[in-house]
């Protein structure tokens, strides 16, 4: 697949991969030195609830832009206004979905601190989990991470979850552990190649009536034809589609070129010339 890879890769790109990765999945929390920028992690519209500070005020959800880096929490009223909220990433000790009976709210999820929690409305469930992943990965090292948590809220003088009276009570239930972003798994590179080969291989033909259907679509200007003629796909860029198609496709007939050359299908299966690949014993 080196061809293939190699159509794509920009040496811009993979120093900013490099550096997310490496930001993410340190062991270790970095200082800020205040020279280099915050790396942005995720960001995006949300629901916020109200934190409560003014003794009189209905507590509301209200818009806010979320925004999550290496070292920082923070909401904004709107996107590229001054932050109304900056949490420090050391301070946060959990982050866990929230149930929909606290506030009759579906995707929701809580920011777990010493002072009061921040409890937050995604637009979806897959946001949802996204934001939870992102700040679960990026907090993952605090010393001050809680084993346990509260998934309802304090409110009528107890916890609505376990009805325990102390807001300072333990949570009643285990928190998520955080996957670690750098395990290293025992991946066969090859015969994962092979897969993704094969997989190319035996939709051919759906890939050449793509290609094609993008000639025919970047070419042909009059009125469109039938449906089945453009194999059912939606092409939205047709001359990008089919350069991406046509250097998918030169790359996989050189493989199979290699494969051919390597390969004797009159040798004994399990031999030197026709080896056994892709099994396990």
């Amino acid at each position: 697949m080196y061809d293939f890879f190699k159509s794509f890769q920009e040496d811009k790109c993979i120093e900013k991969v490099k550096k997310f990765l490496d930001e993410i999945s340190s062991n270790v929390n970095k200082e800020s030195s205040g020279m280099e920028d915050a790396l942005i992690l995720k960001e995006g519209e949300v629901q916020k609830r109200a934190q409560g500070k003014k003794r009189i005020g209905k507590r509301n959800f209200k818009k806010r832009w979320l925004r999550v880096t290496n070292r920082e929490l923070s909401y904004h009223k709107h996107r590229g206004k001054e932050a109304l909220c900056i949490i420090d990433v050391k301070s946060i000790q959990a982050v866990e979905k929230l149930d929909e009976s606290a506030f009759n709210r579906k995707n929701m999820f809580q920011v777990v601190r010493a002072e009061k929690p921040l409890y937050v409305q995604a637009g979806n469930c897959v946001e949802a989990c996204e934001w939870i992943e992102v700040l679960n990965q990026v907090s993952r090292c605090n010393e001050r991470r809680l084993a346990n948590f509260h998934p309802s809220t304090y409110s009528g003088g107890a916890w609505q979850c376990c009805k325990s009276p102390s807001d300072r009570a333990p949570g009643c239930k285990p928190c998520t552990t955080p996957m670690l972003t750098n395990l290293q798994l025992d991946i066969d590179c090859d015969r994962e190649t092979e897969r993704i080969f094969s997989l190319l291989s035996s939709n051919d033909g759906r890939l050449q009536k793509m290609e094609d259907a993008c000639a025919s679509i970047a070419v042909y200007q009059g009125p469109q034809r039938e449906q089945d003629d453009y194999s059912k796909f939606t092409i939205q860029d047709p001359k990008e589609t089919f350069q991406t198609l046509k250097q998918l496709r030169n790359a996989m007939e050189e493989l199979q070129t290699q494969h051919n050359s390597r390969g004797d299908p009159t040798a004994q299966y399990g031999s030197l010339g026709n080896p056994i690949v892709g099994k396990s014993v």
